[in-house]
């Protein structure tokens, strides 16, 4: 056989080979989220597969120092999940986090709630309650959040969307 017939036919294999090849598992910055870099340490928020029957939910990590690990949701929240991120820096330069809850994957007509977390991911403020008044007049219960922003200095920042 001559060489110029090999080269087409090794190049059909190799092309049928690359073709029938597995599809490698999606890396974790190939995963359907976000991530949001703040001084000294990086926030992830992962959509999540909705159920049948349920919302959409995200997983919210900090990592920190080469280590990883889940913020759980809010207590108060239970009932929604993390949408989006921003960072923050007090007065004296120090940095903290803002993660705002709601709904996912329409949102709701007053989810709003902004909860501020240190850098380190521990939670400094509540929604408790997660409500502030009656049927139609009702609105999230941001009042802690924005008198300890206020207290420190901090304006509130531009949240970055998960886009789900």
């Amino acid at each position: 056989m001559s060489t110029l017939r090999l080269v087409p036919t090794l190049a059909l294999a190799l092309l049928l080979a690359a073709c029938n090849a597995p599809t490698p598992s999606p890396t974790p910055q190939e995963e359907k989220g976000m991530h949001k870099e703040c001084p000294g340490a990086t926030l992830h928020l992962t959509a999540l597969p909705a159920k049948d029957g349920e919302t959409t939910r995200t997983r919210l990590e900090i990592e920190k120092d080469g280590q990883r690990r889940a913020i759980e949701t809010p207590a108060e929240l239970s009932d929604y999940t993390a949408v989006g991120l921003a960072c923050a820096e007090d007065k004296q330069g120090a940095s903290y986090f803002v993660v705002q809850y709601g709904e996912l994957p329409f949102g709701c007509a007053f989810c709003e709630w902004f909860t501020l977390y240190d850098a380190d991911g521990r939670q400094l403020t509540h929604n408790t309650p997660p409500l502030r008044g009656e049927a139609d007049a009702q609105s999230p219960n941001n009042d802690e959040y924005s008198q300890l922003i206020a207290k420190l200095g901090i304006t509130h920042p531009e949240v970055d969307y998960i886009e789900d």
